[in-house]
C-alpha cells in the first residue's frame, strides 16, 4: 500500500476514533462520566465561567516548574454550564484553589431555575497540593432540572467584593455517578434513554 493510502487511512481513522471516545462517554456503560476544567483550554462538557468582571481575564502562569492556567474570581456570583448526554443521580465535584480561611466559598447545581432553586454546599477543605488547597463536595442530583441539557452551578462567595478578598481558581473536576449496565436488559434500557435524551438535546439545541 502507498504512502499516500496509508495516510489517508489515519487522518479518516484519528475523527472516526475520537468521535467513538465522545460517544462511549456519552453512553458512560460503566455510570460514570468524569469531566474537568483547567482553565487553559476549552473543554466540550463544561462552560467557561461567567459572567466576565465578576471573574477576571484567564491568566497563563509559568515558573520553572511547571506552566498552568487559573482565573481570579472577585465578585459573588459567577456561574459555569455542564453539558450533560444523559441524567445521573449524584455529582462529586473537586476544586483546586486560593483563598484566605475568613472568605466563604460555596458551590451548587441549579434544582430549578426558573424557581432559582439552587444545591449549594461549603467546600470542605480535604488537602493541599502544592500553594493550592483541594475542596470537595457532593451533591443529590434527583430532582435537578437540566435546561437545554445542562446543568448550570453557581459558584458563590457573599461579600467578596466589599471584603477586598479574591478566591483563585485552578481547576475543577467532577465526578457523576450512576447505577453501571449490569446486563442486557440495562443496556437496552439505558439506550433507549440515551437515544430519547439525545433526541431532545437536538431538538432544544435546534428550536432554543
Amino acid at each position: 500500500m502507498s504512502y499516500y493510502k496509508y495516510t489517508r487511512l489515519i487522518l479518516i481513522a484519528i475523527p472516526a476514533i475520537f468521535l467513538g471516545h465522545l460517544l462511549y462517554q456519552d453512553f458512560s456503560p460503566s455510570g460514570r462520566l468524569v469531566v474537568d476544567y483547567d482553565f487553559c483550554s476549552l473543554n466540550p462538557f463544561v462552560s467557561v465561567w461567567s459572567p466576565h468582571g465578576r471573574v477576571l481575564d484567564i491568566e497563563e502562569i509559568k515558573t520553572a516548574d511547571e506552566k498552568f492556567c487559573q482565573q481570579k474570581m472577585v465578585i459573588d456570583p459567577v456561574y459555569f454550564d455542564v453539558r450533560l448526554p444523559q441524567n445521573f443521580a449524584t455529582a462529586r465535584l473537586t476544586v483546586w484553589y486560593q483563598k484566605s480561611s475568613q472568605t466563604k466559598l460555596q458551590i451548587g447545581p441549579a434544582v430549578d431555575l426558573s424557581a432559582w432553586q439552587w444545591r449549594l454546599k461549603d467546600i470542605n477543605y480535604a488537602r493541599a497540593e502544592g500553594s493550592w488547597q483541594v475542596g470537595i463536595a457532593e451533591y443529590d442530583l434527583v430532582g435537578s432540572k437540566l435546561e437545554n441539557n445542562r446543568l448550570r452551578f453557581l459558584v458563590s462567595s457573599p461579600g467578596l467584593d466589599t471584603s477586598g478578598q479574591e478566591i483563585i481558581f485552578r481547576k475543577i473536576e467532577i465526578e457523576f455517578i450512576k447505577e453501571p449496565i449490569r446486563g442486557w436488559s440495562d443496556f437496552i434500557g439505558r439506550l433507549k434513554g440515551f437515544v430519547l435524551f439525545s433526541k431532545l438535546r437536538l431538538f432544544n439545541e435546534r428550536f432554543f
